[in-house]
């Protein structure tokens, strides 16, 4: 949980690949990167760069929003007196020399260890700024039986479903399954049990796939 912390509320080093190998370089904390960027417009859009930016990046804005409201509330259990008006990396220093990596807190309406809390807002902000490849599942979550789950964005609810496959930035190999409401993950040997939770029968699609590669090798040989 310390790396996290420290990557959330200080700078740090990070490692990139150039040329000639793997360097490293500072950079700053996550959380001011993303203060940061609700007026420098840093996030990546998926855009063109020469499109004009609007003054204040809402959607940065939602996000830090939501990071600072979740550090405040943990803070406040922790303390049970109403935080000062300093930067949330400050509460959040504070509140992690307090919690053990176990330790259960209550944020955004469900119970969570410290430790996975603590890195759910490091992988939120890091996706922020370099978004995943995410392919929505059409069904509820085996888990909590939840079917959307629900945000904020330029000011207007959005809903989105749920159950998500993350897929690699790089390579587009689906790397797990996950339930954005309670934070399940199915890894890939995970997948076909997954599949039988939701009614797919699985040797079937195998069967199908099996005779469609086999038609395939008959016309290649041909």
């Amino acid at each position: 949980m310390s790396v996290d912390v420290e990557t959330l509320t200080r700078d740090h080093k990070v490692a990139v690949t150039t040329d000639e190998g793997i360097v490293f370089h500072t950079v700053p904390s996550l959380i001011s990167q993303l203060r940061d960027a609700v007026f420098g417009g840093m996030e990546s859009t998926g855009g063109s760069s020469m499109k004009a930016r609007l003054p204040i990046s809402e959607a940065a804005l939602d996000q830090y929003m939501v990071i600072d409201r979740q550090i405040s509330e943990v803070w406040v259990q922790a303390f049970e007196r109403v935080p000062g008006k300093g930067q949330p990396e400050a509460l959040l220093s504070e509140w992690a020399a307090w919690a053990e990596a176990e330790t259960i807190v209550t944020a955004a309406g469900r119970d969570w260890y410290a430790k996975d809390l603590v890195a759910k807002w490091v992988g939120q902000i890091e996706d922020f700024f370099n978004p995943p490849r995410l392919a929505e599942i059409d069904a509820n979550c085996p888990n909590c039986d939840e079917r959307y789950v629900y945000s904020i964005s330029a000011g207007e609810e959005v809903r989105d479903s749920a159950l998500r496959f993350n897929r690699s930035r790089a390579t587009g190999e689906t790397l797990d399954a996950r339930c954005l409401a309670c934070g399940e993950i199915w890894l890939p040997v995970q997948f076909e049990r997954l599949a039988v939770v939701f009614g797919i029968d699985v040797e079937a699609k195998k069967k199908a796939h099996y005779d469609a590669m086999s038609e395939v090798d008959g016309i290649v040989g041909e």
